[in-house]
């Protein structure tokens, strides 16, 4: 039983850290898309949201 609730914990504790790290990438990405939309580079704008597009999937996946 003990083994179990180990076991559970340490899996808690990798996806909280999982969705942690993932919230600070979309915070990065959002800013860098209000920075390059403020400077109207649309093509770097394209990319940063294709970048927030994978994230998105990644964590729908999770």
């Amino acid at each position: 039983m003990k083994d179990t609730l180990t076991k559970l914990q340490a899996s808690s504790k990798s996806d909280v850290d999982k969705c942690i790290r993932l919230q600070d990438e979309m915070k990065q990405l959002r800013d860098a898309i209000q920075d390059i939309s403020d400077k109207s580079k649309l093509e770097l704008s394209f990319i940063a949201n294709r970048k927030v597009r994978r994230k998105n999937k990644s964590l729908k996946s999770f």
